[in-house]
Parts: C-alpha cells; sequence; structure tokens
C-alpha cells in the first residue's frame, strides 16, 4: 500500500501543462483547499518545492493527503469552476464570504405570474435573484416600493395561464394594489411587462420607470379617467421620492460598482458602491474570513469571483484596486453578465475620491470587526460587569471616558478627559482641553464643547467611541453633553452623570437618581474614574496658571518677547532668581543690552514690592 507521501509524488509527476482546477484532500478524504491556475503543473507543484514562505499554507500542505484536478477549456472557465467548487465543499483553506449564505436576496420566481419578494435561500430553478444585499432594512423599503408603485400580486396561489374567471379576487385587487391575474384580468403578456419594468429597477434604470408613469398618467387625465390617473401619480411620487432619496454622486450616468478592501492579520471588510443612473444605490458590506497570509490582490479576486457570480445586479464599469489579471476577470464577467464589464483603477480626480471614499468605508467596517473581536477576547472585570447590570447595558462598557471641568472663578477653564479600558486607567490615552467659547462661570456650555470637539474628531477619523461616557455632574452637565450626542448622531453611546455631594449616578431620561448602593463595585469603579478626571483636570489648570503667570510678569516688559522670555527662564531657572541678580549678571548670562536688563531688573522689583 502507498504512503501519502508516494501518492503525492505519484500525482505530482501526472498533473498536465494545462488550465484547470486543483483539489487538496486530507487523510479523510476531505477537501481542504481548491485553486484554479494557468498551468496545472506548474502551480500544484509550487506547493512541494522548496520552503513554503508563510505559515497557512505551510499547514495546508502538511495536511494534503491526495490531489485531483480538473481540466478546462481556458483561464475562465477554470475561475468558474473554481468558484462552483469551493461554494460546494466550503474548505478550511479558502478565502470565505462570512455568513455569505445568511445575506438577502430580491427574488422574481419563475411562475406564470412571478411573485417579487425577500430571500435568504437561494434556488436558482425556482427564480432570478436579485443581491446580496447586507442591510435587510434596505430590502425592505425597496420592496415596498416597489408594492406601492407596481400593481404586483403578493399572494402564493398558483395561477394557470388565464387565471380563473369564477375564482373571487382578494382584498388587494379592490385596493388596485395588483390588477388579479387569478380571475384573469390582466394578460400573461402585460404581466411579463410589469416584471420586465421591475428587473430594470433592480438593476437601477428607473427613468423609464418614472416616464413611462408620467406618460400613463397624462393619458388617463385627458380621457378623464380622474381615478385611474390619481392613482398613478402617487405612484409617480412613491417612486419620485425614493429615487431622491438617494445621493448624485456622478453626472455621467454609467452604471459602476465601487469596490474598496480593508485587511487585517485575520479578516478582511470589503466596500462595494453601486452606483446606477449616477445615484448611490446601494452600500453593501462584506466580511472575509480565512484571510490569514493573503495579500491584498488576492484577496480582491478571491472576492471579485465570489461576489459576480452570486448576483445579477452587473454594472457596465467596476472599479477596483486589481493591479493583475485585469483582462482575465474581464473575460470572467463576460462570461457571467453576457456583456462587456470595464475593470478599472481609477487613479484620479471624482472617480479616484469616490474609491477613496469607499476605501475609508472599509477601514472604519474593519476597526469595528476588531474591536467586536477584541470586547469577545478580554473577559470583563468584576466591576466592569457590576457596572453592566446596575445600568442594564446591552454589553460590558470595557472602554470608559470621564469628563470634567475646572476654572478660576470662571477664568482659565479647562477639560479633562480620561480614558479607562476593562476597569483599569489607560493614560496614554488622556486627554486636555483649553475651553475657547467661555469666559464666565458656564459648566454647561462647557461641557458642551468639550464633548463636541472629542467626538466630532473621532467620527472625522473613524475612531473607536466609547462604550460609556461618564460626566463629574449631575442632571444639568448630564442633560447638555446628552444634547451634544443627540446633535452628532450619537444617540446610541451610553451616557451617565455623576453627582458629587450624594454620589448619585444620573442617567438620560430619569428625573430620580439610580438606585444603586453607594458600596458597590460599579459605584466604586464610576467614582475612581470620576476621581482621576478631576485630579487630572486640576493639575492641568494649575499647570496653565502657573504658566500665565510667568508669561504676564515677562511679557508684559517693553523689549522682552518669547525668545528673550525662553532665555531668561532657561539660564536662571525662575523669576525670582532673575529678581536677585544684578543687571550686569542678567545682561552677561542671557546676552540682551545692559539697558533692557536694567529694565527687566527694575519692573522685577518694583512688582515684587507691590505684591
Amino acid at each position: 500500500m502507498k504512503t501519502v507521501t508516494q501518492i503525492i509524488e505519484t500525482k505530482q509527476k501526472m498533473l498536465p501543462e494545462k488550465p484547470g482546477v486543483y483539489l487538496f484532500y486530507d487523510i479523510n478524504k476531505t477537501v481542504v483547499y481548491v485553486g484554479k491556475a494557468k498551468s496545472l503543473r506548474k502551480r500544484v507543484m509550487s506547493y512541494f518545492r522548496g520552503t513554503v514562505p508563510d505559515p497557512k499554507t505551510r499547514v495546508l500542505v502538511s495536511k494534503i493527503a491526495d490531489i485531483e484536478w480538473i481540466i478546462t477549456d481556458s483561464e475562465v472557465e477554470a475561475l468558474l469552476l473554481e468558484n462552483n467548487l469551493i461554494k460546494q465543499y466550503a474548505p478550511r483553506y479558502n478565502v470565505l464570504l462570512k455568513d455569505d449564505k445568511s445575506y438577502p436576496y430580491i427574488c422574481i420566481s419563475n411562475e406564470v405570474f412571478p411573485r417579487v419578494f425577500s430571500t435568504r435561500n437561494i434556488e436558482p430553478e425556482k427564480g432570478r435573484y436579485f443581491g446580496p444585499y447586507t442591510d435587510s432594512g434596505h430590502v425592505k423599503n425597496l420592496l415596498r416600493v416597489i408594492y406601492r408603485t407596481f400593481p404586483l400580486r403578493t399572494c402564493r396561489k398558483k395561477i394557470a395561464d388565464g387565471g380563473d374567471p369564477g375564482d373571487e379576487p382578494c382584498l388587494q385587487y379592490h385596493l388596485k394594489n395588483c390588477d388579479a391575474p387569478c380571475i384573469g384580468n390582466i394578460s400573461q403578456k402585460n404581466y411579463s411587462l410589469i416584471i420586465d419594468e421591475i428587473e430594470r429597477f433592480l438593476n437601477g434604470n428607473r427613468q423609464p420607470v418614472l416616464t413611462r408613469l408620467a406618460r400613463d398618467m397624462e393619458k388617463a387625465s385627458q380621457e378623464m379617467r380622474y381615478e385611474d390617473a390619481a392613482r398613478l401619480r402617487d405612484r409617480l411620487r412613491v417612486l419620485k421620492k425614493y429615487t431622491n432619496s438617494q445621493s448624485v454622486v456622478q453626472t455621467d450616468f454609467v452604471s459602476r460598482d465601487v469596490i474598496a478592501l480593508s485587511s487585517g492579520e485575520h479578516d478582511a471588510m470589503v466596500v462595494v458602491f453601486r452606483l446606477r443612473e449616477g445615484a448611490l444605490t446601494g452600500r453593501e458590506r462584506f466580511h472575509l474570513k480565512q484571510v490569514e497570509q493573503k495579500d491584498s490582490q488576492e484577496l480582491l479576486e478571491d472576492f471579485l469571483r465570489t461576489y459576480y457570480a452570486e448576483t445579477q445586479l452587473y454594472p457596465r464599469e467596476v472599479f477596483v484596486d486589481l493591479k493583475e489579471n485585469i483582462s482575465l476577470f474581464e473575460n470572467y464577467l463576460k462570461k457571467l453578465s453576457g456583456i462587456h464589464i470595464r475593470i478599472i483603477r481609477p487613479e484620479r480626480g471624482k472617480k479616484a475620491q469616490l474609491f477613496t471614499l469607499a476605501k475609508k468605508n472599509a477601514d472604519m467596517l474593519l476597526k469595528d470587526v476588531l474591536l467586536q473581536k477584541m470586547k469577545l477576547s478580554i473577559k470583563p472585570g468584576k466591576m466592569v460587569e457590576s457596572l453592566q447590570q446596575a445600568l442594564n447595558l446591552a454589553a460590558p462598557p470595557l472602554r470608559i471616558e470621564g469628563f470634567d471641568i475646572s476654572h478660576l472663578q470662571g477664568k482659565e477653564t479647562v477639560a479633562s478627559m480620561v480614558y479607562f479600558e476593562n476597569g483599569a486607567a489607560k493614560r496614554s490615552e488622556y486627554r486636555k482641553y483649553n475651553i475657547r467659547s467661555v469666559d464666565k462661570p458656564d459648566d454647561f456650555e462647557s461641557m458642551r464643547e468639550v464633548l463636541r470637539r472629542r467626538y466630532t474628531r473621532q467620527l472625522q477619523e473613524n475612531a473607536l467611541l466609547p462604550d460609556l461616557i461618564l460626566i463629574d455632574g449631575g442632571k444639568g452637565q448630564l442633560n447638555a453633553a446628552k444634547e451634544v450626542l443627540n446633535e452628532l448622531g450619537l444617540n446610541n453611546v451610553p451616557i451617565i452623570g455623576l453627582a458629587k455631594r450624594l454620589e448619585e449616578v444620573f442617567i438620560p431620561g430619569y428625573s430620580q437618581a439610580q438606585n444603586i448602593p453607594k458600596t458597590s463595585p460599579a459605584v466604586i469603579l464610576l467614582r475612581r474614574i470620576r476621581d482621576e478626571a478631576h485630579r487630572f483636570a486640576i493639575t492641568f489648570h494649575r499647570d496653565k496658571r502657573g504658566k500665565a503667570m510667568v508669561k504676564s510678569i515677562l511679557d508684559d516688559i517693553p523689549g522682552v518677547g518669547e525668545t528673550r522670555r525662553k532665555s531668561l527662564l532657561t539660564t536662571f531657572g525662575s523669576i525670582q532668581k532673575i529678581a536677585e541678580v544684578s543687571a550686569e549678571e542678567i545682561a552677561k548670562q542671557a546676552r540682551v543690552p545692559l539697558k533692557l536688563a536694567s529694565k527687566i531688573l527694575d519692573y522685577l522689583t518694583q512688582d515684587k514690592h507691590e505684591s
């Protein structure tokens, strides 16, 4: 009986110099990897020659117990076959769309009088599928517009060609939402015209539908069929409202997909912008798993192969940062869609800006995925768990940001922000703020300013947001802070206030303090964060007051600017020591004119006597 090594060596000698697909099996006869190749022999042999560079491939090679291959006529045919086999076997070492089977699609059924509905189960023999859509809310909105625009049946009756004139139509017919094919009220031919319009609508071609509705409405009005005209007017309004709600980002009206990828060590996110008739009609996001040791080009190729095999929403152009195999994938897309689809790498102008926007979206989504994984990997401390329970939070508040305001009779107002991760202070994330908009004692307005500055910047930089915000203060400060979060669209970020006097915890929407025992771990953690924010603010305020005093004494002397002020302080160390030496010593050591040195000494000694 041959060993595994002997089987592999024998198979390698049999490999042909032809395009095709290869399958690696493990010792249990399970497919662990599927790949395509322009030359099966060269590609498969590369796994077994020399030292394999990356750890994941080394593990894969160690699992290979057998090899099979399928010869194809071309590399494009190999690409098509590879995708089908990956779907069939879901190999462990291939890059996969995470939960790809759970994405919703819109299906147009293959019935005599088709229905239009959403589904997550793809059965090609039962209909045509449009998608995938990663936002189920968008699918519901799309179907709502379709049902309100087109007289479409929604029942599950099995209707033969011509229907049954003796049958009783449902309520939708009487509401004028359906033309009742069940009683033969509309022919299959005319119903097919409605379905054709819906297909064009789903593909982003909305203008013909708008034109047809406007024309029919005008005709009905001229023929004095005013009820029909009013119904068509209402449908036209629904469709126009939906169309106008989509952002116009291009003026050339070419249908295109903009695809951007952001990859990490174990995960990758892909964002697809669908542009149809110059408008952004869809933003889809896809989480790729099993991406270890794959570069961005391999990941993009894997995504293009998988995504366009699953959708019928084909554009005319695809913007993607694909550096190689462009003609291969153009031929692949033509084989799938039946039309020529150009693959373009945008490098300048508005097209490049659109690609950059998609890339920023992908980066932000990947950060969010990594944050969620980090939260799952970190076991919350007991204090954090206690705080979650006390505040009834959906998730443990692993990242808490605490704020405090400090001033002296309304002057030199400053703010501090401290950062706690899993119950422990992380000083590298602390921040200090000089309050700019307030020149009198106003803690509410000061708190508004610091939160607006902090979270406006976090949003602009797509930075991670906290799981909980703690405000040093009661209901007034909390309400002021909550206003800013609502203004920035951060309504879902939990925020609380901790009053100093009785250590009372306030949450938005409740006039009374929460009934949390003062000795509970939750309150102890909140007090620790509040006290640290207060300490940090006081320290910053003292430093600022000290600098302000130094500046006011020396900078008020004519002839002493910032450079000479720094030189004097560096040379003598303090204001007091400058005042204790002679004018000649000041002039010599600080290298200033003797006349100016005398003026400095007179000013400092006069200021000393007056104070």
